[in-house]
């Protein structure tokens, strides 16, 4: 009889999360210079695409503001209709380390650092480092033309 072996247990990449972490503080400080004085942004998002052009917005809220952290909402509005579940998440700003961390999702449900697997809702081991790396993809999308609407305002 054969002994099946047990799949090592998944340990954080620390290094890889905090570098990840640390873009996407980046990003949203480029996205949002006026972060400091103001509470909510309105960005558009334009994007060609065939014969015709498609504008979405990228709606950002400050939840909560500290000293050293502040908690964001980001989520798309779009004109696909209701047919399609447009992301949100609510980011942490860490100013102090420059880090900006997804820590909830759309289901307000809190986001492990790492997760045991089987688990009874089926959440991925590394579950937290891909939230952050569709965080980054997510600004990189938004970046050319928000960036350039908040360089005109």
């Amino acid at each position: 009889m054969k002994k099946q072996s047990k799949k090592p247990n998944y340990h954080v990449n620390l290094i890889r999360l905090q570098q990840l972490c640390e873009g996407n503080y980046l990003r949203i400080m480029r996205l949002l210079p006026d972060l400091p004085k103001q509470e909510h942004f309105h960005l558009p998002v334009k994007h060609v695409k065939g014969q015709g052009q498609r504008l979405e917005w990228l709606i950002i809220d400050v939840l909560e503001r500290a000293p050293f952290t502040t908690l964001l909402k980001l989520k798309m509005d779009t004109c696909w209709g209701s047919f399609f579940k447009m992301p949100e998440a609510e980011v942490r700003l860490y100013h102090d380390v420059r880090m900006a961390e997804v820590v909830f999702r759309k289901t307000s449900q809190i986001i492990q650092a790492r997760y045991d697997y089987p688990n009874a809702k089926m959440h991925q081991p590394d579950e937290k480092e891909q939230h952050n790396q569709f965080l980054a993809l997510w600004l990189d999308y938004a970046l050319p033309t928000c960036q350039s609407h908040t360089e005109r305002t």
